[in-house]
């Protein structure tokens, strides 16, 4: 198998051979176990590609010094729909626990707001950092069905960029 990867809609001519990794019990290709972004920062992009069809997702999920970003697009037409801003917490309900404060702008018209909402609060409570996602999934027509295996495939992929920042963190604490 070979992937094309693309930047702005344009290829960029880079191409990965074989089988990009998954993220172990996900499901959720993971196209570089690490992209720095800049040769002197801390930061790093992880592009992402989950679920098959009409309902796959892919975006990137670039990690900053006590911040992430998160960018997931899908459908047939791509776009920004909504923007959540996760913030951990303690959790009220439960003390010891954490737990996050979410807060979500969805454009006129648009219904991106629970898959913006659900990826922010599960990476900013799995993470213990400030997490804003921008979402843009298109499905002409969808069904209830449709909702749910996009927003099944959202919690795949938030599931493969906690994983990896898991995996990271552990790297990087063992260079120490």
């Amino acid at each position: 198998m070979s992937v094309r990867v693309r930047s702005a809609g344009r290829a960029t001519g880079v191409r990965l051979r074989g089988r990009p990794p998954v993220a172990p019990g996900t499901g959720c290709a993971l196209f570089s176990a690490m992209s720095p972004v800049a040769p002197v920062s801390d930061c790093w992009c992880v592009p992402f590609a989950v679920g098959r069809g009409r309902h796959r997702l892919w975006g990137t999920a670039l990690f900053s010094h006590g911040g992430l970003g998160v960018n997931v697009l899908g459908g047939s037409v791509p776009h920004i729909g909504a923007v959540a801003v996760g913030i951990p917490r303690p959790s009220l309900a439960r003390p010891g626990r954490r737990s996050a404060t979410t807060s979500v702008l969805a454009l006129v018209g648009h219904k991106d707001d629970e898959l913006a909402r659900s990826m922010a609060t599960e990476l900013a409570c799995g993470l213990g950092m400030t997490v804003v996602v921008t979402a843009g999934v298109y499905l002409p027509r969808a069904r209830a069905s449709d909702i749910a295996a996009v927003l099944r495939n959202a919690s795949d992929a938030a599931k493969a960029i906690l994983a990896h920042a898991t995996s990271t963190h552990r790297r990087r604490r063992r260079r120490r």
